[in-house]
């Protein structure tokens, strides 16, 4: 059981090097470093029930290939973590809702890689849109997040706005390209509560001055060796308890001697 903790701590410390995509990274980011590393061991030593991934698949092909609802729901319906299939749904159904106004165009979706935000020599945060289409001559950029709730602080909002111009926006085929961001928490109703469309525009928040993202990021570097700080000690003391184990072992391996020797 001990060397199954050792093991699990230690993949535990590998997640330190492989941040999330943009918006999970900002969540854990706070101008107090210590909150900050508490943010980041939560997130490290997390298991996550369920994903959007299944239901971020069945917009983007809403949006490139013009599926029904019918269709999506189908999909989120058998594919993805079970525990997930209602937040899938629920997510799918408000952007329909949505695009029955916004009505995104079914036709020329663009091809794109994942871009990164450099945080360090060896952090890289992924940066990547849902999707890319043109529209009245120009692309557009969409990048979702399926959320049920939204607790981006002020600065927070800022710097994934910032971090999305530094790795994706500024590339040379989107420096002039409107670009949303699409959330959808829940929000209360006279019926209960239900999803609601939140959209961010390029440009509705303003991108955090050099000195503030450099900030940002010493605030992520000084909080992530705390973090990993917390996890060596924690992994030592589990390998401190396992000698101590293997030598009690062993001391009653050997046991008393039954009989003298003459």
């Amino acid at each position: 059981m001990i060397e199954q903790g050792i093991q699990s701590l230690l993949k535990v410390l590998r997640k330190l090097d492989r941040p999330p995509a943009g918006p999970n990274w900002v969540r854990f980011i706070f101008d107090d470093p210590v909150r900050t590393a508490k943010a980041i061991l939560a997130f490290a030593k997390g298991q996550p029930r369920f994903n959007y991934q299944v239901g971020y698949r069945a917009i983007k092909d809403r949006i490139e290939l013009g599926i029904s609802l019918e269709t999506a729901l189908l999909v989120v319906s058998r594919k993805g973590a079970p525990t997930g299939r209602e937040q899938n749904r629920e997510l799918v159904e408000a952007f329909f809702e949505y695009d029955r106004v916004r009505r995104y165009s079914a036709s020329n979706p663009v091809g794109f890689d994942t871009e990164y935000f450099r945080v360090s020599r060896e952090v890289l945060v992924p940066v990547a849109p849902l999707s890319i289409i043109r529209e009245n001559g120009s692309f557009v950029p969409i990048f979702a997040c399926g959320w049920t709730e939204n607790p981006l602080t002020p600065i927070q909002r800022r710097l994934l706005a910032t971090i999305q111009e530094d790795a994706f926006l500024s590339l040379t085929d989107f420096q002039k390209s409107r670009a949303e961001v699409l959330f959808f928490p829940k929000v209360s109703t006279g019926e209960g509560q239900s999803r609601k469309p939140e959209i961010w525009h390029r440009g509705d928040y303003a991108l955090l001055s050099k000195s503030e993202l450099d900030g940002c990021v010493e605030n992520f570097v000084l909080a992530r060796e705390m973090a990993r700080g917390v996890l060596l000690d924690e992994i030592e003391n589990l390998r401190g308890s396992a000698q101590e184990a293997e030598a009690g072992s062993q001391g009653a391996m050997v046991g008393p001697l039954l009989f003298d020797k003459e």
